[in-house]
């Protein structure tokens, strides 16, 4: 059998010899009618009344001709009207339906989406705790629900406790929500109910209660019914038998039951089937689970569909079963028993409505659809998760709030899936805030975004120089790290020794053109062969006068950096030998610019260049630490996750400091990769299997994100404003 022995088909109901045991009664009774009608009496309405016994164990759907017959004579001497009120009572909410019960609600709290982290699966765990915990300290049956009730774009996990039972951590009490999943929007509602919906003056409902829970075994098999519609609510039942002994006389009934059964089937000619034999085996799991200290439980899963007019109702039903049944789950229409099902969500007390029997360790695989509560952040949204919620995103609102520990970003995915367009909503976002950014663009792309907000691309070489070493705190390593990245290794001790001396010398006012002044100090080097210091003079003499001047140092003043966005266009450096050294000495720059404001972005395009500097790095590496202090938030884009993988040799200390770089950026906007690139990210991130697989699907525009321990799958949509900056592929349309 390939099939889990965990939950499966409804197994509530007894069976004999493999049938249920209605109809074995109803097919022996008729038969029995009829030969005596027949036989002895000769009574035509013996006969007629035999053979419509018999008849009523015939299967229709879910159910047979004589249960439906049942059903149909209960709902027509049922009242039509079902009254539904859900009033604060001091400390509980007492909900009034079917039956009176006090209740408490709590809501998940969760960001993101529970699954691709796992967490869905400890918010099971704790779950199964909370109730064998309530299952044996009483003896009474002790009954809890969970619903996932969706509004439009917000789906909301709620718990529903007997009053004073508390909840498992993680769930907040908020007993207003029970206002949501008893589906009233006021404290009395009234619903009058047909054959196949219920309508109260607000809105028509229809109630579906899922019959079958097969379904992988790896997921949860609850997963497939998240995107049934935009208001649904989805309500798990679960009665737990109360006291451990109980339970386990329970649980061994069940097995006796099943092999009675099997042993009866046998006798009567009939082979043992693998749906019995799958029966069986689930009965016995349940049995040692129990016996192991498992709460039995009884289970029934309601799907609550709404709508404004029974058109769209209909609608949304059909869509409802048709998406289910591609999950591999059924759902039961319910005809004549919509009032008792949706009373039942709420206030339910009728325990031979369950459906299955499980055990609180298959909470687990029945673990609630989780859906994606995104980064519960206000703001402007960047996109919408699964379900279509609003993601708004902000590195420095995710630091205040305590989800990550740091501020900074990184970017990656292939070329044209939308990284751009991330990086210019996000600055733009910010600067509508009153924050400061400086963007190193070394392709010329953000000259939109430079004109909306009255600023220019500054063009380090063309427009001015730029003085990295103004204010700066680390000017002294910031300087050993642009020599050592133009010379291509690292500082020897003999250049260690005159740098610190030419260094001293300059004094604690640093004059303004400090490269300048270096060189100034060690001109004399130059012409001295045998000079430890002509190396270093070599190189400081680039900066003045070789292929690098004009970038540090030049005639007049230093290029003004000021102004809320400063965009430092290094296109005239892009992939040349400049180029790490142009965007070192940019990040330099950019951060005391971007820290004036309190709270400021460095983005840096094509970052690369920097990882794959060994010097580059080692100083971004420690200005990285200071990024809280700095009020600076770094964020790095990266086109080919390959560039990273190319950093240094295979496990060299250079490629291991550049992933640690790229796992310290607590927020991270992963886009679609090539498929031989998209392993490289999974390892180096350390990504999930969840996440892998997400990864492996995302279109374009979609993005997978980690904020902290929290994911969201966030389809980025921009508005028409964002439209305005976003276009990089004007050239390609000219």
């Amino acid at each position: 059998m390939s099939e889990s022995p965990g939950p499966g088909p409804a197994d509530v109901a007894a069976r004999w010899i493999g049938v249920r045991r209605h109809q074995v009664v109803l097919a022996v009774l008729g038969v029995a009618g009829v030969g005596d009608g027949l036989l002895r009496s000769r009574s035509l309405g013996e006969v007629v009344l035999a053979a419509a016994l018999a008849a009523g164990a015939l299967p229709i759907g879910t159910e047979t001709l004589g249960g439906a017959v049942g059903t149909a004579v209960a709902f027509g001497l049922r009242r039509r009207w079902t009254r539904l009120t859900v009033a604060r009572v001091a400390d509980r909410v007492v909900v009034e339906g079917r039956a009176t019960l006090g209740l408490n609600a709590y809501v998940l709290a969760h960001r993101g989406r529970l699954d691709l982290n796992g967490q869905d699966h400890r918010v099971a765990a704790q779950l199964a705790a909370f109730v064998e915990a309530a299952a044996s300290a009483d003896r009474r049956d002790t009954s809890l629900s969970v619903h996932v009730c969706r509004t439009g774009a917000r789906a909301t996990t709620v718990l529903v406790t007997p009053a004073g039972a508390g909840a498992p951590p993680g769930w907040d009490r908020d007993d207003d929500a029970l206002y949501a999943v008893a589906s009233a929007r006021r404290p009395t509602s009234w619903w009058l109910e047909r054959w196949w919906y219920v309508r109260s003056d607000d809105e028509v409902a229809c109630v579906l209660r899922v019959g079958d829970l097969r379904g992988s075994s790896r997921d949860a098999l609850l997963g497939g019914l998240q995107g049934l519609g935009e208001d649904v609510t989805l309500s798990i039942q679960a009665t737990a038998v109360g006291g451990s002994e109980r339970a386990r006389r329970v649980a061994e009934r069940a097995v006796h039951r099943q092999r009675s059964d099997h042993a009866t089937s046998a006798a009567a000619g009939f082979r043992s089937t693998a749906r019995t034999q799958l029966v069986e085996a689930r009965a016995q799991r349940r049995e040692a689970e129990v016996a192991a200290g498992r709460a039995l439980l009884r289970l029934r899963v309601y799907v609550t569909l709404r709508a404004s007019s029974c058109t769209a109702l209909r609608d949304a039903r059909e869509t409802a079963l048709r998406r289910a049944r591609d999950a591999g789950i059924r759902l039961e229409r319910g005809g004549g028993r919509q009032g008792p099902w949706l009373a039942d969500q709420v206030a339910g007390t009728r325990v031979r409505e369950a459906t299955h029997w499980i055990t609180s360790a298959d909470l687990d695989s029945l673990r609630v659809p989780s859906h994606d509560a995104g980064s519960g952040l206000e703001g402007r949204a960047l996109g919408v998760v699964a379900g279509g919620a609003a993601f708004a995103l902000d590195p420095f609102d995710l630091y205040r709030t305590g989800l990550v520990s740091n501020p900074n970003v990184i970017v990656a995915g292939a070329i044209g899936v939308g990284k751009s367009t991330v990086v210019k909503m996000m600055v733009d976002r910010a600067l509508a805030r009153g924050r400061r950014a400086v963007v190193i663009d070394p392709k010329g792309e953000y000259g939109a975004l430079a004109a909306r907000y009255g600023s220019r691309s500054v063009a380090l070489g063309r427009d001015g120089w730029c003085d990295p070493f103004l204010e700066a705190a680390d000017a002294s390593a910031l300087a050993r790290a642009m020599i050592a990245s133009a010379q291509g290794q690292p500082l020897s001790d003999e250049q260690h020794f005159a740098f610190d001396e030419a260094w001293a010398s300059l004094g604690p006012r640093r004059p303004a053109r400090v490269l300048r002044a270096l060189a100034e100090r060690l001109r004399g080097a130059l012409d001295d062969a045998a000079s430890p210091a002509r190396s270093l003079a070599l190189t400081l003499r680039r900066f003045v006068e070789g292929d690098l001047a004009g970038l540090f140092d030049g005639d007049g003043d230093p290029v003004t950096l000021d102004g809320d966005l400063v965009v430092l266009d290094l296109s005239a450096q892009w992939a040349g030998d400049a180029m790490a050294v142009a965007a070192l000495s940019a990040v330099a720059a950019a951060q005391r610019v971007a820290a004036g404001a309190g709270a400021g972005y460095v983005v840096l395009d094509e970052a690369w260049a920097l990882l794959a500097d060994p010097h580059a790095l080692a100083w971004l590496r420690g200005s990285w630490k200071l990024a809280r202090s700095r009020g600076v938030s770094h964020v790095l884009v990266l086109h080919r996750w390959g560039d990273v993988g190319s950093v240094g040799d295979e496990g060299s200390a250079q490629r291991e400091r550049a992933r640690g770089l790229l796992r310290e950026c607590e927020t991270a906007w992963l886009m679609r990769q090539p498929p031989d690139e998209a392993n490289d990210v999974a390892a180096a991130l350390a990504l999930s299997a969840g996440e892998r697989r997400v990864l492996s699907e995302l279109g374009r525009g979609e993005a997978l994100v980690r904020f902290g321990a929290h994911r969201s799958v966030v389809r980025v949509t921009p508005d028409d404003a964002d439209r305005r900056i976003i276009d990089t592929d004007v050239a390609m349309r000219a």
